[in-house]
């Protein structure tokens, strides 16, 4: 049993928290989408697409050339090239130009040379003579046969006329992403909450109450989840305050008992009584202490405790069998503790071994241990064991085990005084099988982690 209230039960199915899905659902909604982007631009400049672009640029070199040749201006040439950003190549029966992509005089063996990427359309004047006249070419004569234009088209270039739609697209899916994303963070920032709310509780602090900041479905959860802790912890108040009323009124009744029975003859009816009556007493006095630690950890006071001198103390008032034997990593021992409340914790602890040994049990083993932030008290014995599903189930209030295995005496307090001792403290204690014994159907082991300081 851990003292954060984590459950460690075996069925208990660990899943990740809502925004973190949300988190994830949302990059991968972005990982989609640049890999649309990505297959959309791998498609652009496919052979596919290069080829369907070839014959779209064929046509239009065709209605290009009609207008070269209809005109003897180098110049308008030159216009066309950088406009369309094409390397051409233009002979006529009196000229001879070419021009690259930005509209710069080159050669003919450049522009005819540009192979990989590029896409080169032969229109020599046979072919206009061929084909109906274009509207926009200047009426005339048909240009002669020995004139043509090479166009050489850059498909990268048209490949790239589609990046600003691409990345504008992208920009546009970032901020809405992002807002997106934030929106859901904002509608769930409540369950952050009431998470913490639930695992307060679940620790048994039933005073704790969750922010409720807009009262929608998750907002009227918290505000009955506030409703019900209140009325808990007044529930629970009540039964507290029962019950160390009614062991103070017990303690008059139970002192007039002891008093009649000293009048009375000597015999087995009087030893009988008695017997009752101590163990009242002692029910009463350990529900009254318990009514004590919740009234001390609730104004817990520490100061430099040496652990080491208190649980030797400690042991050195147990004398009964099978005995104790105490041992340290080092001395002192020092952290900020409440030393009356470790001193209990201690005596419980050992208390709680001895009662359960056996006739042949070794003795109860007592150590103290180091670790870089924090002090560990280890409390094993030889008795019965107790089952690995039971072994957080003793740190409930008034549990007692199966009578089977030796589980007969107490009255189910003592270990949860300790788990209050030590959650009052920020520390952890959990019960574990005894693996240091020859037979591991016995023994228990009690480990108690303590800070050296304690936490905020």
């Amino acid at each position: 049993m851990t003292m954060d209230g984590r459950a460690t039960s075996r069925g208990v199915t660990k899943t990740s928290s809502l925004l973190s899905r949300f988190a994830a659902s949302t990059a991968a909604l972005a990982l989609v989408v640049a890999g649309l982007a990505a297959l959309f631009t791998v498609l652009i400049n496919s052979k596919l697409v290069n080829e369907a672009m070839e014959r779209t640029v064929s046509g239009y070199s065709i209605s290009l050339a009609r207008q070269i040749l209809a005109s003897d201006d180098p110049e308008f040439w030159r216009s066309i090239a950088l406009d369309h950003q094409v390397a051409l190549w233009v002979q006529t029966t009196e000229l001879e130009r070419a021009f690259d992509a930005y509209g710069e005089p080159t050669t003919e063996g450049a522009v005819r040379g540009r192979v990989h990427g590029y896409v080169q359309i032969d229109v020599p004047a046979s072919m206009l003579q061929t084909m109906p006249s274009d509207p926009s070419t200047p009426t005339g004569a048909s240009p002669p046969s020995d004139e043509q234009v090479i166009f050489s088209w850059n498909l990268r270039h048209f490949a790239r006329l589609h990046d600003p739609l691409v990345y504008g697209h992208l920009l546009l899916l970032i901020p809405v992403i992002g807002a997106t994303y934030m929106f859901q963070r904002s509608l769930l920032r409540p369950l952050q909450g009431l998470r913490q709310g639930v695992e307060s509780v679940a620790r048994g602090d039933f005073g704790v109450q969750v922010p409720v900041v807009r009262m929608d479905e998750i907002g009227q959860v918290g505000t009955a989840f506030n409703q019900m802790t209140r009325q808990v912890e007044e529930m629970m108040a009540d039964r507290e305050r029962l019950l160390a009323d009614v062991s103070h009124e017990l303690r008059s009744p139970l002192a007039r008992m002891k008093v009649a029975l000293e009048l009375l003859p000597t015999g087995e009816k009087r030893q009988s009584i008695q017997n009752d009556v101590r163990e009242m007493e002692s029910l009463i006095s350990v529900l009254l202490e318990r009514e004590w630690l919740r009234a001390r950890t609730d104004r817990l006071v520490t100061e430099p405790v040496d652990l080491v001198a208190v649980v030797r103390r400690v042991v050195e008032t147990f004398d009964v069998a099978p005995g104790v034997t105490f041992s340290a990593a080092m001395e002192p021992l020092v952290a900020h503790v409440d030393a009356d409340l470790v001193r209990l914790l201690a005596q419980n602890l050992v208390d709680n071994a001895i009662k359960f040994s056996l006739p042949d049990s070794r003795p109860v083993d007592v150590r103290l241990e180091t670790t870089r932030d924090a002090i560990r008290l280890l409390v094993s014995d030889d008795g019965p064991g107790i089952a690995a599903e039971d072994r957080e189930e003793i740190f409930k209030p008034f549990v007692k085990l199966d009578p089977a295995r030796g589980h007969r005496s107490g009255y189910g307090l003592g270990l949860n005084l300790c788990w209050r001792i030590v959650e009052a403290h920020g520390g952890s204690i959990e019960m574990q099988g005894n693996m240091s014994r020859g037979d591991r159907t016995r023994g228990n082991l009690a480990l108690v982690e303590l800070p050296r300081s304690r936490k905020s």
